[in-house]
């Protein structure tokens, strides 16, 4: 794993056989996402191995629990859950997990950001997040990446990809000298951005065009236009997503005892009556029947 990951010297305060690690890895495009909880230990990244290194890398460390430090350049940033910070391969660095290791580590090949090297220099070893208006945003799609992407087919992963690039390079951009820098890719991720808030917030009865672009400092018109980039249009979106999320419920085996009513008031229906008209259109039967239907298709 550490060679795939990049090469470091690792420093454990146990005998070999009493260190316990868990680690996945996954790679969305060309940004590779490791998650991994582990025993306390220190990692070195010497000026021999970042010398004797052909593929120069940006890490991104999202703190999940716990406490780490980062330091490189006579910097140490202090990571605790939520915050970030990121390191060069091409220099030396040092990761302290005195308390152990839960972490996530995003992968970037520093061609793909292809940020100057100024701008990743005053980032790293700095705590760049979730504080900030961007690196708030980071975090949060940064952490909804890491623990969904399991879950993601080869075709998603490929459409997250430049998205999660772009973000990246926001977050460093933001936080330098150079803040103009950030302002494309953060006009490039607002549509994925839009569609997150829009998932996150789905059963919100009060979930509107309005609400949306309010909380994207955006106007209505904007926030039209930026679905229609997509395809879509919000109030047809969000019945479908309502709709699919109350059929999956109803699809349960054995079946809830939540009624019909409270089920399409949770997931932000006005009415029963409005709600069981349009499941019966975008299904072919009522909610009631499709319950009825499902204990018989299980036997």
């Amino acid at each position: 794993m550490r060679e795939r990951v990049v090469p470091v010297e690792l420093v454990l305060p146990r005998r070999p056989e009493d260190v316990h690690a868990d680690v996945t890895i996954t790679d969305i495009g060309s940004v590779q996402v490791s998650s991994v909880r582990a025993n306390p230990a220190t990692v070195h990244r010497t000026t021999r191995l970042a010398g004797a290194d052909d593929e120069p890398v940006l890490f991104i460390s999202l703190q999940k629990s716990g406490e780490s430090t980062v330091v490189q350049d006579g910097r140490g940033a202090v990571l605790r859950p939520g915050s970030i910070a990121c390191y060069d391969t091409r220099r030396p660095y040092t990761l302290l997990f005195e308390r152990g290791v839960d972490t996530h580590f995003f992968r970037v090949p520093l061609r793909d950001i292809a940020l100057p090297d100024e701008v990743v220099q005053q980032a790293v070893a700095r705590v760049l997040g979730p504080g900030g208006a961007v690196s708030g945003i980071a975090v949060d799609y940064l952490t909804r990446l890491a623990e969904t992407r399991t879950q993601l087919d080869t075709t998603a992963a490929h459409l997250l990809a430049a998205p999660s690039l772009e973000l990246i390079r926001a977050v460093l951009t933001a936080e330098s000298d150079r803040p103009a820098l950030a302002a494309g890719p953060l006009h490039g991720t607002l549509g994925l951005r839009v569609l997150a808030h829009m998932r996150d917030h789905l059963a919100d009865p009060d979930l509107s065009p309005a609400s949306v672009a309010r909380a994207h400092h955006i106007s209505v018109r904007h926030l039209y236009a930026t679905l229609a980039r997509h395809g879509i249009g919000f109030g047809d979106w969000v019945r479908t997503e309502r709709l699919d999320a109350c059929r999956r419920e109803l699809s349960r085996t054995p079946p809830a005892t939540e009624t019909i009513a409270a089920l399409a008031q949770r997931w932000g229906f006005k009415s029963p009556a409005h709600f069981s008209r349009a499941f019966k259109a975008a299904y072919g039967m009522s909610p009631r029947e499709w319950r009825a239907q499902v204990p018989r298709a299980h036997r």
